[in-house]
């Protein structure tokens, strides 16, 4: 018998949940005798295969045929039994008659992460195997206690000085609006959300439950307003940014994601995650923010922040948000 595997490499680091084994085999004028090429950790099968292909590397190396199929690839899973940081990976031949015969052994790292308990973890999980829709694949979690210090540190450096009367458009549960009071700002909040406005007066935050349609304000009756990761959410960006407007005097700051990550990370064949959320109606480059705010303010400043997990193809540090300092 000759066979040797490929992956997993030795030394690699391995995902538990999606085990690439490829390798290749030739037991000569037996070849055709085999039924499965099968990887085991312990007692458990975690993964087969009954195709074998041509693998032209093998066959100049051993003087075969170009078209002997020698090569085999399998996708594996381990158990959950299996403690990291390492598995011991069997591959065995099972043979037309049902015997099976251990070929090549290899002890493998996995690494200690488990992505079924992250963000959309259940579609790693082999026990569900349902058929996806997109109303359950584009989908928005309840809104966050904590937000970004990076946004914070932004929001400080524009705002007026204290105690400007601050607006905070879909405040959510007032994290940004905690840490403006105590900075000395006259902070107010709006949001829709029932369940963020219990949670609001429950910190003694003041606020008020809007429709979204209208703020319920008097022209001007604000300094500034902020308005962070709300835009992509409005239904009418148009109205809405008039009606912001219309409530303040002085300048508002804005944060959105930034939709320009889209075409520098096509080669990675990777989108923002944020183009998974079912309720992001509106998607934002440098361009169209401006152009949104234009009808409305004298001045306005659209920058990016918050490095990008991936970069260009070319090395080039991304954005993964945009920021916007509008002033009338």
């Amino acid at each position: 018998m000759h066979a040797a595997l490929d992956l997993p490499a030795p030394d690699s680091l391995c995902d538990p949940l999606n085990l690439r084994i490829q390798g290749w085999f030739f037991v000569g004028e037996h070849q055709a005798e085999i039924a499965a090429i099968e990887a085991w950790a312990g007692d458990t099968l975690i993964g087969s295969t009954a195709l074998f292909y041509p693998r032209s590397d093998v066959s100049a190396a051993l003087g075969l045929s170009p078209d002997a199929r020698t090569g085999f690839t399998l996708s594996g899973y381990a158990p959950d039994s299996v403690p990291c940081p390492s598995l011991a990976l069997t591959i065995a031949v099972r043979w037309a008659d049902g015997r099976r015969e251990t070929a090549l052994t290899r002890e493998i790292k996995l690494s200690g992460r488990d992505y079924r308990r992250g963000a959309w973890g259940v579609l790693v999980d082999r026990e569900f195997p349902h058929l996806v829709r997109r109303e359950q694949m584009y989908n928005s979690g309840p809104s966050q206690a904590e937000g970004s210090l990076e946004t914070l540190a932004l929001l400080r450096r524009y705002l007026p000085p204290p105690p400007t009367r601050v607006l905070d458009v879909g405040c959510g549960l007032g994290f940004y609006g905690r840490h403006l009071r105590a900075d000395g700002y006259d902070w107010f909040g709006v949001e829709m959300k029932a369940e963020d406005c219990a949670a609001l007066a429950q910190q003694g935050l003041p606020h008020r439950q809007v429709d979204g349609e209208r703020l319920p304000f008097a022209d001007g009756e604000f300094d500034t307003a902020i308005c962070v990761e709300v835009l992509e959410h409005t239904e009418n960006p148009w109205h809405f940014m008039a009606e912001v407007r219309r409530a303040i005097r002085r300048r508002l700051l804005v944060s959105v994601p930034n939709l320009e990550l889209v075409p520098y990370w096509h080669s990675h064949l990777a989108v923002p995650w944020h183009l998974l959320e079912r309720d992001h109606r509106n998607f934002f480059s440098r361009a169209s923010l401006r152009e949104l705010l234009r009808p409305h303010f004298r001045e306005i400043e659209v920058m990016g922040y918050g490095e990008a997990p991936l970069r260009s193809a070319e090395g080039a540090a991304l954005d993964y948000h945009l920021f916007a300092i509008a002033t009338v």
